[in-house]
């Protein structure tokens, strides 16, 4: 892992890539990549180091395509791309010899992310549903480019979550028959979900991390960030992420916002609990992997389990 001064060293040598000289750097929180906001005369920027390796230079690259398109195609405000001095949009650095780290920068966004989402009042909630329907809509016109390239949400990656979740589980003091219930349960969902048809107007490129972690409030609008995760899916797995973390009177007022826009399929209220669970297990999954977290993943496994029931014997 970096030390704090590296990574300092590798934001200036990114941002002489970018014709920026003297800037002020004010390191950021990020989970996946180290981030500063960069200030310089009267201009904000943030600069990503993704220092995680959790993509590589077409998968970022490809990323950063299709928010440049959601830049020019619609009226959402979102971070912009910016291309460095010889016209890329993702940028390579070294320092001391190391391996390059790709780097990115992109323009700043006004804003502040709410302590929870029982801080958004009714109107931004529409607002933030409206901006997901926006999303959508452009995907579904959406032509990527050549080399394009994102993660699919799909029964590889569900397995994937699951297989971590049940290997971290294993170790615990669950009981081994309720975390195997679980596990065939799971599996019944995926199996399930994998049969779905993908068409034009359910699936495409989604913002795949849509929770309030990743909303921007700047006066009464709700603006959405942090891209990195975005790939392809099904829309009702993006309103699914969505909706996990809001009780149902929120869940009613971030639908009208997006029904404002895009309706709903016909067949929602059956596939709404499938995607619901398969939110829970990739943000599960997402968790465990960090022995800090461990705690809120065995609180939160009951209600967990329960859905997947629920799931299997009323849907499926």
């Amino acid at each position: 892992m970096m030390n704090d001064k590296k990574l300092l060293h590798l934001a200036i040598a990114a941002l002489h890539k970018y014709g920026l000289e003297n800037a002020q750097l004010t390191r950021l929180g990020g989970a996946s990549n180290t981030n500063f906001k960069v200030d310089i005369d009267s201009i904000s920027y943030l600069l990503r180091l993704h220092t995680s390796a959790l993509h590589n230079r077409v998968a970022v690259w490809s990323e950063l395509a299709w928010l440049s398109s959601l830049q020019s195609d619609t009226p959402l405000v979102l971070p912009e791309p910016i291309v460095n001095l010889i016209g890329e949009l993702v940028t390579g650095v070294s320092i001391d010899n190391d391996p390059e780290t790709l780097c990115t920068l992109m323009s700043w966004v006004e804003g502040k992310i709410p302590p929870t989402v029982n801080f958004l009042t009714d109107e931004q909630l529409v607002k933030v549903g409206s901006v997901m329907a926006q999303l959508h809509i452009h995907s579904q016109q959406f032509e990527p480019p050549e080399g394009f390239k994102r993660h699919k949400f799909d029964e590889v990656h569900f397995s994937g979550c699951l297989e971590v979740l049940y290997t971290a589980l294993s170790n615990t003091e669950l009981d081994k028959n309720d975390l195997n219930s679980f596990k065939v349960n799971a599996n019944h969902i995926i199996t399930h979900f994998a049969r779905l048809e993908r068409k034009q107007d359910n699936f495409g490129v989604i913002h795949g991390d849509f929770h309030s972690g990743n909303y921007l409030v700047c006066d009464e609008e709700v603006y959405i960030i942090d891209f990195d995760r975005c790939g392809f899916g099904f829309y009702l797995y993006d309103l699914a992420l969505a909706l996990m973390e809001l009780e149902e009177p929120q869940q009613k007022i971030f639908l009208q916002g997006y029904e404002t826009l895009k309706p709903l399929p016909a067949d929602y209220t059956n596939l709404k609990q499938m995607f619901l669970c398969l939110a829970y297990l990739d943000n599960l999954g997402f968790l465990v992997a960090n022995p800090e977290e461990l705690a809120f993943v065995m609180k939160e496994l009951p209600f967990v389990i329960a859905a997947f029931c629920n799931a299997v014997e009323t849907v499926l």
